[in-house]
């Protein structure tokens, strides 16, 4: 059964009514609520802040390879000892002026250029990161989106029960007046129109939580004056399975675990590399005067050149507990993408049973949708006509809307049954969105 696009208000009710505000009305479908929380969504936003993060980074752990130059100033006021047997001054205070410039080249030591690989590595890891958040992002609005359709449509059937059973109380008060009804049948109906209160109390309620949840999923804090413009669409596996490529799938947490495997070899470098001989190059230009206007003139000055080679003899052991560390590390991801590989493949397995048993009761639901809407239409009838009493007729409207209403939740559990099969097996999740707004069916 497939029903016209309607467009969907979200707003608040007030006292039991829905009101509409009078500022401008925003309508907007599936992809529009999507692209909005992708540019709004504060988690979404934090993940890319942190690349930039780790772009930043990446920069600093180039600061190794360049030279390190230092200039040092000095002036000192002193007095050397008599005793000594050779004070300078003849033991008399004096300046003492200073200038060091020095630098500092290092040209090897392990794990410097491996430090840069693990620093792209981390720039990956987090673009992948953002890849999942904007995923289970998609994910989320895709289900609250429909959620929100779902309790629409449970508020506009008990709201259409209501009406009915409104007019039936009109019918009972009618015939009990003209003495062809009971006063109980008055009681009954009134009963059942108490009773459908609460029901109706609390799919506004529903309705309004899925609508808060939805902006909530799009970075905002209220959106009074919002449409949506969508429908809880009936799809088939076959027509969708022809529209993607299973061969050809990406999963993020899957490529992260692969990255952070790549990762651990060039830290182990960095880790251990302290442990390895490292060479310097190193110059030293000197300034040295009594006299400030003497400081920087050609009889005061000293430099020198050296290779400085710096070999680690004992670090109490260190590197061997250091390499115990990364060799436990190597192992809990190797762990953990076994543990993935099994999980996603029982994802695949339990999302395509549930889309072919969601498949298959949506038929038998469809079929009941469509039985119940006649024995509605004829029970509306016959009971004007009194050949049938109340608990008669309310029977037929509560079994309509009872079939109405799990037809709705079928339709609904199907497209999160879709959203998950997608993430099981990789595919893009834009692709199902574009079945799920594209006009008719497949």
């Amino acid at each position: 059964m497939i029903f016209p696009i309607r467009f969907i208000l979200i707003s608040f009710f007030i006292f039991n009514n829905l009101i509409l505000l009078s500022a401008e009305v925003q309508v907007l479908d599936l992809k529009e609520v999507i692209k909005i929380a992708k540019e709004n969504n504060p988690t979404l936003m934090v993940a890319k802040e942190k690349l930039n993060q780790y772009d930043a980074q990446k920069k600093l752990v180039f600061s190794p390879l360049y030279p390190n130059l230092t200039w040092n100033l000095g002036g000192v006021y002193l007095k050397d000892a008599v005793y000594t047997g050779n004070p300078k001054f003849n033991g008399d205070p004096y300046n003492q002026y200073s200038s060091d410039l020095k630098l500092v080249q290092p040209l090897y030591a392990k794990g410097l250029i491996s430090a840069l690989t693990v620093a792209d590595y981390d720039k990956k890891i987090q673009t992948a990161k953002i890849e999942l958040e904007e995923r289970t992002l998609t994910q989320n609005i895709i289900e609250s989106f429909y959620s929100f359709i779902l309790y629409q449509e449970n508020l506009e059937n008990l709201l259409k029960n209501q009406e009915i059973i409104q007019r039936a109380l009109s019918t009972s008060n009618e015939r009990y007046q003209k003495g062809r009804g009971q006063y109980l049948d008055v009681l009954q109906v009134k009963t059942q129109l108490a009773l459908i209160g609460p029901q109706v109390q609390q799919a506004k309620n529903q309705y309004e939580i899925a609508a808060q949840q939805l902006i909530n999923f799009m970075g905002e804090k209220e959106h009074p004056n919002l449409r949506l413009k969508g429908q809880l669409k009936i799809l088939h596996l076959l027509d969708v399975q022809k529209q993607i490529d299973l061969a050809r799938f990406q999963l993020p947490e899957y490529d992260i675990n692969q990255m952070q495997l790549a990762q651990l070899n060039y830290t182990r470098d960095v880790t251990l590399g302290k442990d390895y001989p490292t060479l310097k190059l190193i110059g030293d230009y000197l300034y040295n005067n009594y006299k400030k206007s003497d400081l920087f003139s050609d009889y005061s000055h000293a430099w020198s050149i050296q290779l400085q080679l710096s070999i680690p003899l004992f670090s109490g052991f260190s590197s061997s507990q250091e390499s115990a560390i990364l060799a436990s590390q190597d192992y809990q991801l190797k762990i953990a993408r076994r543990d993935l590989e099994n999980a996603l493949s029982l994802k695949q397995i339990v999302s395509l049973k549930n889309l072919a048993t969601e498949e298959n009761s949506l038929v038998s639901a469809e079929s009941a949708v469509k039985l119940a809407s006649q024995s509605q239409a004829e029970a509306s009838r016959i009971y004007k006509l009194s050949q049938i009493d109340f608990l008669q007729f309310l029977s037929v409207q509560q079994a309509a809307l009872q079939a109405q209403s799990s037809f709705n939740l079928l339709k609904y559990q199907s497209i999160v049954a879709y959203s998950n099969y997608f993430v099981a097996t990789g595919q893009p999740l834009l692709k199902l969105v574009e079945i799920l707004t594209k006009e008719g069916t497949l």
